[in-house]
């Protein structure tokens, strides 16, 4: 009889790379516009702005990675897609080789 043979899958060659919980790419993202609100207006009323649009994406990022931690690269990838993909070759289309059998 032959062994099973196991293979170890360390954790950290299939979780996926969050930040804070949420995506990684979409949390640094929050984090540049929120840092433009706070530091870049320079009031006190837009970098509290920035703090409450901070905190409520993130919020937002982190249930959403709950649910799907890729959900951006499918969407990125979702929106490559055509919304029509036709029943017919183009008119460019090389021609199909058809092969003769005689009897």
């Amino acid at each position: 009889m032959s062994e099973q043979r196991k293979v170890v899958l360390h954790q950290s060659l299939i979780r996926p790379i969050l930040l804070g919980g949420a995506e990684r790419t979409l949390a640094l993202m929050n984090g540049v516009i929120a840092a433009g609100l706070i530091f870049g207006i320079g009031s006190w009323q837009a970098a509290l702005l920035g703090i409450v649009f901070a905190v409520v994406v993130h919020t937002i990022l982190v249930e959403l990675a709950k649910r799907d931690s890729q959900f951006f690269d499918v969407y990125k990838r979702h929106i490559q897609y055509q919304d029509y993909y036709p029943a017919r070759a183009s008119h460019t289309a090389p021609p199909q080789l058809v092969k003769y059998h005689t009897v």
